[in-house]
């Protein structure tokens, strides 16, 4: 009895290599794309941007209405609109400093893009090893940097390209020396911490998720080097962190309601995300009639400013999900233990905290319910 109940009281979390992998491959299927088939096409680099409106990338944005009822009533009834008003102002707040400052807002949103994209391939790694995983929360940090700064020290220019045609600022030799000292300096920068967050702790470097996560890196820089800028953080946010989210949010769906296929969830959450999602895809089309480009480039452009003004607020909520986390024997270092306070700092939106959560675990699990970053 004592077994069946401990079976019970552990949270549904997605396992093993199978889930850890898939986004990974469809990473490597829009790079056979890119060869065998839009290499023909001239726009093929945009039109990864518009698939991402439709499939993944907008719908994983559009769950953050859901994601705050989910916190804290469970069934999603389309009563929490009152709470996203900090959600809104800080979309509009963005847009203003965009307008006014186009290059500093765009520096500042590649930052919070390279966090943001870090901390998610980090919790899906720990969700899908578990104990296994002994990955620093630092790690994040510098595999977050290789989405954005090796576009910009390889390609500044193409790099600017959409935020050129969205504040109509030209690319010029100050933009070129500013983006690609840039890269430079939040590589070095994230290298350094990832680095000093690794002294202190016992990393298991022959442990699957570390293999894993370590293996994933390897083939996101080789992608990065090779690929353009708009298909290489088109075909990532597309296949890998879009596709991480839905994953983790089809499995806290099914968590909550007891719904068992994964690929069912992820359908039914596509349903969902329309509640922010047709208000999301309205800005975009009436922006994109604002952007002096042919359909696919203006399409393109305009979808990636509006994730420009709202990845800041949907940053800080997506913050408050706590994952599930093995408590081990470990020490971390005093780096990552200050990195783990940053998110606390943040709004709740009306979040309940984690102690509230589904994730929430009795201590004899060996599981401690921790707000990650994604």
């Amino acid at each position: 009895m004592v077994e069946i109940n401990h079976k019970q009281n552990r949270a549904l979390r997605p396992h093993g290599a199978l889930t850890f992998f898939i986004p990974l491959l469809l990473l490597l299927l829009v790079w056979g794309s890119s060869i065998f088939i839009f290499s023909s096409l001239v726009s093929a680099s945009h039109w990864i941007w518009v698939i991402s409106l439709a499939f993944m990338g907008m719908a994983h944005g559009s769950l953050d209405l859901h994601i705050q009822q989910w916190s804290r009533n469970g069934e999603f009834r389309a009563k929490g609109w009152n709470r996203f008003f900090w959600y809104i102002f800080l979309m509009l707040v963005t847009s203003a400093l965009f307008f006014l400052f186009p290059l500093l807002t765009t520096l500042g949103f590649l930052i919070l893009t390279a966090v943001h994209f870090g901390e998610a391939d980090r919790v899906h790694a720990i969700e899908c090893f578990g104990k296994s995983t002994g990955i620093p929360k630092s790690w994040s940090w510098i595999r977050g940097a290789l989405v954005v700064a090796i576009p910009s020290i390889l390609y500044s220019q193409q790099t600017w390209q959409p935020f050129y045609f969205l504040s109509d600022q030209q690319f010029n030799q100050r933009i070129d020396l500013v983006i690609s000292a840039f890269g430079y300096t939040l590589l070095a920068t994230t290298l350094i911490i990832a680095i000093i967050g690794s002294i202190g702790r016992d990393i298991r470097w022959t442990s699957f998720g570390v293999t894993a996560f370590l293996f994933e890196s390897v083939v996101c820089l080789i992608w990065f080097i090779n690929i353009p800028p708009m298909l290489a953080i088109g075909g990532y946010f597309l296949a890998l962190h879009s596709t991480k989210h839905m994953i983790r949010l089809s499995h806290l769906k099914q968590q909550i309601f007891k719904n068992s296929s994964t690929i069912k969830n992820i359908l039914r959450l596509h349903i969902d995300a329309l509640w922010l999602g047709i208000p999301a895809y309205i800005v975009v089309i009436f922006w994109s009639f604002f952007v002096n480009a042919s359909l696919v480039y203006s399409l393109a452009f305009a979808s990636i400013g509006f994730y420009l003004i709202s990845t800041f607020p949907h940053h800080i909520l997506v913050a408050k999900i706590p994952i599930r986390e093995f408590n081990n024997d470990h020490s971390e270092s005093e780096l990552n233990h200050s990195i783990q306070k940053v998110s606390s700092i943040f709004p709740s939106f009306g979040m309940r905290s984690s102690n509230n959560s589904i994730y929430t675990q009795t201590s004899t699990d060996g599981v401690r319910s921790s707000s990650q970053l994604e």
